[in-house]
């Protein structure tokens, strides 16, 4: 009898906790908590045109390695642009729904920009943003392009 209830009690735990605490991050287990306050860069854009990987170590090299980054704090999205800096607000919801709004950004002027993405277009792509997920550490941005279909922003919050 004395097993049953420890044995009622340890699975009780495992159960309870991590709904108390939040679960932690791992795939399907993570929480918005899970992003915020960190800095995210973009990896790649993944859409039914194919796949843009960012080349982080030429654009690090070209002098363009803060380029397109997120950062997710008190529902005040802000990051890197190509040259700019934006922000804009952003509030999460329930089965990992995510709106941000609208995206202000500083006004710089660049001759270049990464090879495959402008800079417009990734602000279109983040103000079309309607859910996220966490997979394997790297955040996973839904959206869609400018025909509708849908578009994934994954970025890792490591520097390459």
């Amino acid at each position: 009898m004395r097993r049953i209830f420890t044995l009622v009690i340890i699975l009780a735990s495992l159960v309870f906790i991590p709904i108390v605490y939040g679960a932690p991050a791992r795939d399907g287990g993570a929480v918005f908590m899970d992003v915020e306050g960190k800095e995210w860069i973009l990896l790649e854009l993944r859409s039914a045109g194919g796949t843009v990987a960012m080349d982080r170590q030429k654009l690090e090299a070209d002098g363009m390695g803060g380029v397109y980054t997120a950062n997710f704090q008190e529902e005040r999205l802000s990051g890197m642009g190509a040259p700019n800096r934006y922000f804009g607000p952003y509030s999460s919801g329930a089965n990992r729904s995510l709106s941000i709004g609208n995206i202000a950004s500083t006004m710089m002027f660049s001759f270049r920009e990464p090879e495959g993405l402008r800079e417009s277009e990734y602000f279109d792509y983040l103000s079309k943003v309607t859910r996220w997920d966490l997979l394997e550490g790297k955040l996973e941005l839904y959206s869609s392009n400018a025909e509708g279909a849908e578009a994934v922003l994954v970025f890792t919050d490591e520097r390459q």
